[in-house]
């Protein structure tokens, strides 16, 4: 569908089945009305839901916060509607968010409870989970354990085995560092924890061979090493250890804001509009999407 029916559609959408905003409507929603300008924050490290493609913002989430400025404009009847990209990174991005900088933050944003205590969430936008990167010349059992996920995994001793003394590196300020340092593997005599600022900074540790492992979420190391003029010299682990379910994150307790933002994208995964978007940056989409989009539509 293209980008002009697609608007279209959730205007039409939003037109017919939205109640006229009240005048009391929620505070984030109310502004962004008034400036009629949405300020989108997006992190440029993670490709393919939001990085710098040719100095603009570009990615899957990036695309869907688009269509979520006309979907605003349409439920409030405003004849025009700004919306401006913001760069934010890992540490910065929920006190931008928090501080009112940004209004909707558009990257590759996991809904936890513990951050449902501090912001809102959208409906989930995608599904990945945390997976690992090595060197194609590691360990066979490393690999086995990490990557391919052999016989060795259902083995907890051979999991000992393989990382026992190994040197982990993880993306700083993620829910892959919080599970990697709470969890059972940081446990394991003699495994070491190394967290870094940049996704390519911790490739290039993998490569030069200061740490055996690199963590982050799988979608993103998939989207890295694609990117990576030596992306084919690392090996990307085939099953995930985690569930990660992506959103847009707003600032918490402003519930229209949420209504409008939910309705709209279950409007687009509805349609089947959501594909495009999706196979624009993934490749064409499977069953298991097609059914994760059907799943998390929210009905009228």
């Amino acid at each position: 569908m293209p980008l002009s029916r697609l608007l279209a559609a959730l205007a039409a959408a939003a037109l017919l089945s939205a109640p006229i905003m009240p005048a009391q409507a929620g505070e984030v929603l109310d502004r962004i009305v008034e400036r009629k300008l949405i300020r989108l924050g997006y992190r440029t490290d993670a490709p393919p839901f939001s990085s710098s493609v040719d100095g603009r913002p570009g990615g899957f989430t990036t695309d869907l916060c688009g269509l979520m400025a006309g979907a605003i404009m349409a439920t409030s009847h405003l004849s025009e509607m700004t919306g401006t990209f913001k760069t934010v990174d890992t540490a910065t991005r929920f006190e931008a968010l928090a501080s009112g900088e940004i209004d909707v933050l558009c990257g590759a944003t996991t809904a936890t409870l513990k951050r449902r205590e501090t912001m809102s969430f959208t409906i989930p936008i995608f599904a990945t989970g945390v997976g690992a990167v090595v060197s194609k010349d590691a360990p066979e059992l490393l690999r086995e354990v990490l990557i391919t996920g052999g016989p060795a995994t259902l083995s907890g001793a051979a999991v000992r085995e393989a990382l026992s003394g190994k040197r982990l590196g993880v993306r700083s300020n993620t829910t892959a560092e919080a599970w990697l340092r709470e969890g059972s593997l940081a446990k394991i005599e003699g495994v070491s924890i190394t967290s870094f600022d940049d996704h390519s900074e911790g490739l290039a540790a993998v490569a030069e061979g200061n740490v055996d492992a690199y963590f982050a979420d799988k979608a993103i190391l998939s989207g890295v090493l694609a990117a990576a003029d030596d992306g084919d010299r690392f090996a990307l682990s085939r099953n995930t250890f985690t569930f990660e379910p992506y959103a847009l994150a707003i600032p918490r307790g402003d519930e229209d804001l949420r209504l409008v933002l939910d309705r709209a994208l279950s409007h687009i995964y509805r349609s089947g509009a959501i594909f495009e978007i999706f196979e624009r940056h993934f490749g064409k989409p499977g069953p298991n999407e097609v059914l994760f989009y059907g799943l998390s539509a929210l009905p009228e």
